[in-house]
């Protein structure tokens, strides 16, 4: 019989699975191990990613003096597409002849795919959840300036109520300084540039690693004010890994099973516009990498009259 002991599955539900989904994730991804694992789990692992790099700004512009303080709420959904809904799996253990087969990931179709093998056997790959997009929101500060540099943090304490995993962790924190401070002829166009970690660890209580996922990025951002209005723009490179460590009791032993994704550097559009009245600003941007994520927040600023989107 094989089962998971620390729920994988479980820790999926925090990056976006409904919670009644918990233990028939575990199910199901109890008939994969290795690389079909990792293929399973792709798509959710690939929206964090998404999500963890949206709404890091909405104005390009950073002033040269005066300080303020910026508090700020997120909400970053992924939608994702139909190539994020099957993965090519490979039949696992004692079953004969291996086969390879196009087979639902953790958000794909409900229903499992067969193949058959020798002496009438089957070999199941399970199906998904049919989700269609995940979100999750996100509070975070900003405070400048000094000589056109501002910094950013952000933070997310998440009790999971399960004492095998524990409480999941975000934080991030970057900085941004102003460009086109020193050419006088951009005006009004602004344009920065930004860097910004991450990192994120889901720990049991007894302080072992379910999850650990780590987001690098280096940016440059452009845009102008136009009366209230302020689109803006970015592009930037990314570095992301991610370690999800689990373990399975088959035949009453434990067997330790650790997933590792390693990314290249990702390069990421950012599309947005902001509306500002006094110290309130509300942001919207579509985001476009591998996995396009969308964004909205809401930022409120102190003194009212102290940042605008403009020199």
């Amino acid at each position: 019989m094989v089962g998971s002991r620390i729920g994988a599955g479980a820790a999926l539900l925090v990056l976006g699975l409904a919670g009644a989904a918990g233990a028939q994730v575990d199910e199901r991804l109890a008939a994969y191990t290795g690389r079909n694992a990792k293929g399973y789990l792709a798509p959710l692992v690939d929206a964090f990613r998404s999500n963890l790099n949206s709404a890091l700004f909405y104005s390009a512009y950073v002033p040269t003096r005066g300080f303020y303080v910026s508090l700020e709420v997120n909400a970053m959904g992924t939608f994702f597409d139909e190539d994020s809904r099957t993965f090519v799996a490979t039949t696992e253990g004692d079953f004969l002849p291996e086969q390879s087969a196009k087979a639902p990931t953790v958000i794909g179709d409900n229903d499992a795919v067969y193949v058959d093998g020798n002496a009438a056997t089957q070999f199941a790959f399970p199906g998904g959840f049919d989700v269609d997009n995940i979100w999750f929101a996100c509070p975070q500060v900003r405070i400048g300036s000094w000589k056109g540099t501002e910094a950013m943090g952000r933070f997310i304490l998440y009790d999971t109520s399960v004492s095998e995993l524990g409480s999941l962790t975000v934080w991030g924190a970057g900085l941004r300084h102003s460009i086109s401070q020193y050419i006088e002829r951009m005006r009004p166009v602004d344009l920065s540039v930004s860097v910004t970690g991450q990192r994120a660890q889901l720990e049991t209580d007894d302080s072992r690693d379910v999850l650990e996922a780590r987001l690098v990025s280096a940016g440059v951002q452009s845009g102008i004010a136009l009366g209230g209005m302020y689109p803006y723009g970015g592009l930037s490179a990314n570095w992301y890994e991610m370690d999800v460590r689990y373990e399975f009791e088959q035949d009453s032993e434990l067997e330790p099973i650790a997933l590792d994704y390693r990314y290249d550097v990702e390069f990421q559009l950012t599309l947005g516009i902001a509306y500002r009245l006094s110290g309130i600003t509300a942001y919207g941007e579509y985001n476009l990498a591998d996995q396009n994520c969308l964004a909205a927040g809401l930022s409120v600023t102190f003194p009212f009259n102290s940042r605008s989107t403009t020199p």
